[in-house]
């Protein structure tokens, strides 16, 4: 049972199950994997987690499982833990991850108990999915479409996620942006880029090697730069190389756009909207706001601009007219 670290605060992340009747090729909890077999008694989770969150050892509780049964018993399981949690006074984040194959009426009973709701695409379209994780249904009709039907009826981007398996079915980033373009325009508002690590024991390891965490933080990169910035996924793929990969270099994506479009530059302070602003490597959504702000109440200047930067004031400089 182990606790992550997260922004806010520590998240009790838990399989309901580690049993799995599927045979993920990349994954050790597959059927005849290597991993142990465990599955918790839903009184005693509850229990857990209530005490961990009243002593204030973590701000909430992530809880999916493994896919031990039909999808709706599983996922009916992992709600009867929501559920109680909740009716005996739990108010902290919750988290809940769908089974392949879930019915409609518990994605609806999911999103009215849990903070955020999420389907594992795995991957990026059915072919690779089949190559991956065979007996895993269909990508189309048991995963994508189940995720849209969430992001339909919460309404809110931020309540639903997915994740993506870097690199274990030999994708390209730019096949992996153009799925994230597609699921950030309907509604999925956080995407999650796990880098394949081979695991002993599982049929991948010996086809597949370790993905680079750097290749996962730019692709969070960029999903942040399309879903926060504004920036199109075309601006996005006029970076990536002739295989389709995102540059590894030191620069931030945000950067190496930069140097693609020198006519966007240099930018003024006094006049740009928030578009052009946030276009600026070293300018985020919150400080472009307070730079218009300023501007707004007549208090503009290098000094304000120096100040609401901070130490990001000498790359944005580079690229502001001042």
């Amino acid at each position: 049972m182990p606790v992550y670290k997260s922004v806010g605060g520590a998240i009790l992340k838990t399989l309901l199950s580690s049993a799995c009747r599927l045979d993920c090729l990349y994954c050790p909890y597959r059927a005849g994997g290597p991993a142990p077999r465990f599955k918790w008694e839903p009184s005693k989770l509850v229990r857990v987690a209530l005490e961990a969150w009243r002593r204030r050892m973590v701000k909430g509780v992530f809880l999916s499982s493994g896919l031990y049964g039909d999808p709706e018993q599983v996922v009916e399981d992992i709600l009867e833990v929501a559920e109680r949690l909740r009716r005996i006074g739990y108010r902290g984040y919750l988290h809940l991850r769908l089974m392949p194959g879930t019915p409609p009426s518990l994605i609806r009973e999911a999103l009215r108990v849990a903070d955020r709701v999420g389907v594992n695409l795995e991957t990026v379209n059915p072919t690779y999915f089949a190559e991956i994780a065979p007996s895993k249904g269909s990508w189309t009709l048991d995963l994508y479409s189940k995720l849209i039907y969430a992001a339909r009826v919460a309404r809110n981007p931020r309540r639903i996620d997915t994740q993506l398996v870097v690199g274990a079915a030999g994708e390209s980033d730019e096949e992996m942006l153009r799925v994230a373009w597609n699921l950030l325009e309907v509604g999925v508002g956080v995407i999650h880029y796990s880098p394949y690590t081979p695991i002993p024991g599982t049929p991948l390891a010996s086809k597949r090697g370790r993905v680079s965490d750097a290749r996962a933080r730019r692709l969070y990169e960029a999903e942040v730069l399309m879903r926060d910035y504004g920036f199109t996924l075309q601006e996005i793929l006029e970076v990536v190389d002739e295989r389709g990969m995102l540059p590894l270099s030191h620069r931030s994506l945000k950067e190496e756009i930069a140097r693609m479009h020198p006519e966007w530059f240099p930018v003024d302070p006094y006049t740009a909207g928030l578009r052009e602003l946030l276009r600026v490597p070293g300018i985020g959504p919150e400080t472009a706001r307070r730079i218009i702000g300023a501007r707004e109440e007549g208090r503009l200047s290098r000094d304000t601009l120096a100040k609401l930067l901070g130490a990001r004031f000498r790359k944005a400089a580079r690229y502001l007219a001042l």
